[in-house]
C-alpha cells in the first residue's frame, strides 16, 4: 500500500511538472505573438534572425519578451512566499496578502509615489512619479519588511514564535495596512491615480527589461534561501516541543523562513502591484501533487506559478484587446473557482 502511494505521487509528480513546463513555454511563446496586434510565426522568426521591421522588432524585443518574462518571475516569487509562509504558519490560508506583506509593500510604493510627486513635480505632473517608479521594488521591500517585522515580533508568545497568532496578527496589520493606503490614495487627487490604482490592481502593463533585472537577483536569492530552508522546514512541521529536543533553533529559521517569504513577495510587489491569489492557490496545487516532498513541492511552485502568472497575463491583454485586464484581476478570477473546488474536495 506504502509503495503503492509513493508510486502515485510520483507519478503526479512527473505529470505535473511536464505538463506545467510544457504549459510553461507554450504560455511564453502565445505571450511574445500575441497581443493588441498578433504576430505570425514568419515575424517573430525574422526578429530573432535579424530581418525584421523596426516596429515589430521593438513589440517582441522591447515590449512583449521582457513582459513575460518579469510575468514568469513574478509567478516564482508570489507561488515561493506563499508556500513558504502555509509551512511557517501551519495555516493552509496564508499568504503575502493576508500576513499584511503585500500591504506594507503597497503601502510604502503609494507613498514613494506621493513623494515622487512632491520632489519632482512640475508643469507636466504626468513626467513627475518617474523617479519613483524606478527604485519601487526598493521603497516595496522595505515596506513589506517593515510589515513581516511587525508580525514576526507581534506573533511571539512566551518567547516563541506562536503560529496561529503571527497569522491573526497578519490579517490584522493588513487590514490596517489596506486602509491607509486606500486613505493615502483618496486624499491623493492628482493625476497618477489612475496609475497607482491600475499598479495595485497586479498588473505587468508597462514591464521591460530594467524591471527584469532588477527583480532577477532576488529571484536568485530567494531560491538560495528557499535551498537552505528545505532541511529545516521538514523538521519544523512537527511540534514545539518536539523540535526543540532535536535542537534546532526554531526562532531563527522561522525569521529566516519569514524574512525570504517577504524578500520574493515585496520584491515582486514593487514590480507588478500586489497580485493575489498565486501564492494562496499554487501552494495547495504543488501540495496535492507533490505529496509530502518539500523538494517536489518547491518544484511545483516554481514552474504552476510561472505558469498561472504568465497564462493570465496573456489572457488579460488578449480577450478584449486592445484593452487589458490586469494579471491580479485574471488571476483571481481563474482562482477563486478552483480554490472553492479545492476546498470542496478536502470537506
Amino acid at each position: 500500500m506504502a509503495t503503492e502511494t509513493a508510486l502515485q505521487f510520483s507519478n503526479r509528480l512527473v505529470s505535473g511538472l511536464i505538463l506545467g513546463g510544457m504549459g510553461l513555454i507554450l504560455a511564453v511563446v502565445i505571450g511574445v505573438q500575441s497581443g493588441a496586434v498578433d504576430l505570425s510565426w514568419e515575424q517573430i522568426w525574422a526578429v530573432f534572425a535579424g530581418e525584421s521591421t523596426e516596429h515589430v522588432h521593438r513589440v517582441v524585443l522591447e515590449i512583449r519578451l521582457p513582459r513575460t518574462l518579469v510575468g514568469l518571475l513574478i509567478g516564482i516569487h508570489f507561488a515561493l512566499s506563499g508556500w513558504l509562509l502555509q509551512l511557517l504558519s501551519r495555516n493552509p490560508l496564508a499568504e503575502p496578502g493576508i500576513l499584511g506583506i503585500s500591504a506594507g509593500a503597497s503601502l510604502a510604493a503609494v507613498i514613494a509615489f506621493i513623494i515622487g510627486d512632491w520632489l519632482f513635480s512640475g508643469d507636466n505632473p504626468y513626467s513627475s512619479a518617474s523617479p519613483a517608479l524606478d527604485y519601487l521594488p526598493f521603497f516595496a521591500m522595505a515596506g513589506g519588511l517593515t510589515a513581516a517585522v511587525a508580525v514576526y515580533f507581534l506573533g511571539l508568545s512566551n518567547g516563541r514564535l506562536s503560529p496561529l497568532k503571527m497569522t491573526l496578527t497578519g490579517a490584522v496589520i493588513a487590514g490596517m495596512l489596506h486602509a491607509l493606503t486606500t486613505g493615502t490614495l483618496a486624499f491623493w487627487g492628482h493625476a497618477h491615480t489612475e496609475l497607482v490604482a491600475q499598479w495595485l490592481a497586479g498588473s505587468l502593463y508597462g514591464a521591460k527589461w530594467n524591471h527584469l533585472g532588477s527583480l532577477l537577483p532576488w529571484t536568485i536569492i530567494g531560491l538560495a534561501g528557499v535551498g537552505l530552508l528545505i532541511g529545516p522546514l521538514k523538521v519544523m512541521q512537527l511540534d514545539d516541543q518536539h523540535v526543540q529536543t532535536l535542537g534546532l533553533p526554531l526562532n531563527r529559521w522561522r525569521a529566516f523562513a519569514l524574512l525570504i517569504a517577504t524578500l520574493l513577495a515585496a520584491s515582486a510587489v514593487g514590480v507588478a502591484g500586489p497580485v493575489g491569489f498565486i501564492g494562496l492557490l499554487i501552494p495547495h496545487i504543488s501540495r496535492k501533487l507533490g505529496g509530502p516532498s518539500l523538494s517536489a513541492q518547491l518544484w511545483l511552485c516554481v514552474v504552476l506559478g510561472a505558469l498561472l502568472t504568465v497564462g493570465a497575463d496573456v489572457l488579460g491583454r488578449t480577450l478584449f484587446a486592445p484593452y487589458e485586464v490586469p494579471v491580479g484581476v485574471v488571476s483571481a478570477i481563474l482562482g477563486v473557482p478552483f480554490f472553492l473546488y479545492l476546498l470542496a474536495r478536502q470537506s
